[in-house]
């Protein structure tokens, strides 16, 4: 439902603060300005008066739109980006000075994506994994001892695929009640 009750006071010349309140303690805030240009939330506090900054100059003509509703309404965001440089742990090796990750995807050779020293047990996976048309990815952490002997470990698999097409066209009309809307995704 959208909040007809917002007060905006000047916090400096960059920002600013809204102020608004919830009839419930449990509702979910979103902050939506000139029409999803900037979105804040969701916003979930224990108090009914809430407050908070946003950034907003002099000379800023906008449209603030404050939605709360009751936390069971918020729905699954409708894009979630792709994980194309997951984050690799493993468990330390004692006798290892330098560990290497290899990197193979489909029918592809392995290659060596990373050769470091014994310092650390958690990376960034060092390449994008490209996911065209939905691709499998095997990468291997190897422990290697001071003589250049390379521990025999277990290939972990991620599979990384491209997200569809982003639509053509979004309409967004009047819902049955007011403060509520009806979106129609056209492809």
């Amino acid at each position: 439902m959208v909040n007809n009750s917002v007060r905006i006071t000047p916090r400096n010349s960059l920002w600013c603060d809204l102020h608004w309140q919830v009839a419930d303690g449990g509702s979910v805030s979103w902050i939506i300005i000139n029409g999803g240009e900037k979105i804040f939330g969701p916003l979930l506090m224990d108090t009914l008066q809430r407050s908070v900054g946003i950034p907003f100059t002099v000379d800023d003509v906008l449209v603030i739109e404050v939605h709360d509703l009751p936390i069971e309404q918020i729905a699954e965001p409708i894009y979630v980006p792709p994980n194309t440089r997951p984050t690799l742990r493993w468990n330390p090796v004692e006798t290892a000075v330098r560990y290497r990750i290899y990197h193979q995807n489909g029918e592809a050779a392995e290659t060596r994506i990373y050769d470091g020293l014994a310092n650390i047990t958690e990376t960034k996976c060092p390449i994008e994994l490209i996911g065209m048309g939905g691709v499998w990815h095997f990468l291997r952490v190897e422990a290697v001892d001071q003589y250049g002997n390379e521990s025999t470990r277990q290939t972990w698999r991620f599979y990384a695929c491209d997200l569809p097409s982003p639509p053509t066209m979004l309409t967004v009309t009047a819902g049955d009640l007011p403060g509520t809307f009806t979106f129609e995704i056209g492809v």
